[in-house]
């Protein structure tokens, strides 16, 4: 199981840093009874160590209560404008856990040493509190600027482009030769799905050991992202799979009942055309985070544009196809983020011209095929302007910005 799922996220992070501080916390006390205090903390008496910690211990539980309280109505708020799925991505947002343990370690801290120091005072444990107080306000204070950024549509917009960006090129590193794979009439069907689902995730260091172990080259016959029903084949393999293997395969393989952002460029690209189509809506109205969509997705699609379809391959230390997973395509993830922004701009001339730019910049660095999928995009763009009856001076301006190969 994944670490960046909610489910985890949202108790396994949070909670292990809570428990660790307050852990600590007994430590300190069983420590400072041993060793000794150190002649260089101040004396305190035991009742102001006890307001001390009391007060740390009731600040923290308050600041956790309305630090997630308020977040939680601005996310809301955000989410009708921008994505229901942002709720989803702030459990899984670092600042949002690293804040949740803190706080909650230092509540737990205090409440241990309380109920462990006795009549004589923990002195180095109370004065660690107080560190622990101080810093609780600077991680809430960098919580306060995260959840900021995270609601600001053009920060979330940059940091969704970025992660496509990296995974387009991270398919484009791997991307395989198709004169060293072999023929598809060489695998046969090892692993299946036993649900109805979503294949969330393939793990690739599980399929590349299990397949270097065995000797195995490894096909996956489905994409991340992709919905399946039973029994329908996720992996091939060239050879029989041992018993081990199998095990291991099954594991390596996660089904999961809804969509999750688990790496998956389609998901980033969705997410980011969704926001788009919330922004043309009339009940937004927001052509400019469209047009910010746009720019985006051109920069992070100009990553494979060059590139030629070919499958992503997993290769062993010596060089040979292990694994072989199914690539993204240039023509495909076009018109996955550029038919529905197309089809929502029919009436927007500005939204329009945007798109032809973003046109324009991808057939300047695109391949042959890359260059025929768009021309047939900046064609459909100009059709559907004409069918809505826009002005022949608006239908000039979308003109002058495409391919010049795109108007013959």
């Amino acid at each position: 199981m994944t670490w960046r799922t909610p489910f985890t996220a949202l108790l396994t992070v949070p909670a292990s840093i809570a428990i660790l501080i307050g852990l600590s916390g007994a430590g300190l006390v069983v420590f400072e009874r041993v060793v000794g205090t150190p002649g260089w903390l101040l004396p305190l008496p035991p009742a102001e160590a006890r307001t001390i910690l009391s007060a740390v211990a009731t600040a923290a539980m308050t600041a956790l209560s309305l630090a997630y309280s308020l977040t939680l109505v601005v996310f809301t708020l955000a989410a009708s404008s921008i994505g229901p799925r942002l709720l989803k991505r702030f459990t899984t947002e670092r600042a949002n856990q690293i804040t949740a343990g803190l706080l909650g370690g230092t509540f737990l801290y205090a409440l241990i040493v309380l109920g462990t120091s006795g009549k004589e005072p923990a002195r180095i444990a109370t004065f660690v509190a107080g560190l622990l107080a101080a810093a609780s306000v600077v991680q809430l204070i960098w919580f306060v600027r995260t959840v900021a950024q995270s609601v600001s549509i053009d920060d979330e917009l940059a940091q969704i482009a970025q992660r496509l960006k990296d995974r387009l090129a991270r398919l484009k590193h791997h991307s395989g030769g198709d004169d060293d794979l072999p023929g598809d009439n060489e695998f046969s069907p090892v692993v299946a799905v036993d649900n109805t689902g979503y294949l969330a995730r393939l793990d690739r260091s599980a399929l590349l050991s299990t397949a270097i172990k065995d000797d195995l080259i490894l096909k996956a016959e489905r994409s991340e992202g992709d919905y399946l029903l039973p029994d329908t084949d996720v992996l091939s393999a060239n050879r029989p799979l041992s018993d081990e293997s199998y095990v291991a395969l099954c594991k390596a393989v996660r089904q999961e009942p809804a969509r999750s952002d688990t790496g998956t460029v389609h998901f980033s690209i969705n997410l980011m055309v969704e926001i788009a189509l919330r922004a043309l809506s009339p009940g937004v109205n927001d052509t400019f985070t469209a047009l910010a969509v746009s720019d985006m997705l051109s920069g992070a699609l100009a990553e494979i544009a060059s590139s030629e379809p070919r499958p992503e391959v997993l290769r062993d230390p010596e060089g040979r196809t292990r694994v072989i997973l199914p690539g993204a395509t240039f023509p495909m993830l076009l018109n996955t983020a550029y038919h529905p922004l197309r089809r929502a701009a029919a009436g927007n001339v500005l939204m329009a011209e945007g798109l032809a730019r973003a046109l324009c910049r991808l057939h300047a660095v695109a391949a042959l095929n890359g260059r025929r999928a768009i021309e047939a995009h900046a064609r459909l763009l100009l059709q559907q302007m004409e069918r809505a009856g826009h002005m022949p001076a608006d239908l000039d301006a979308v003109r002058a910005v495409l391919p010049d190969t795109a108007l013959k």
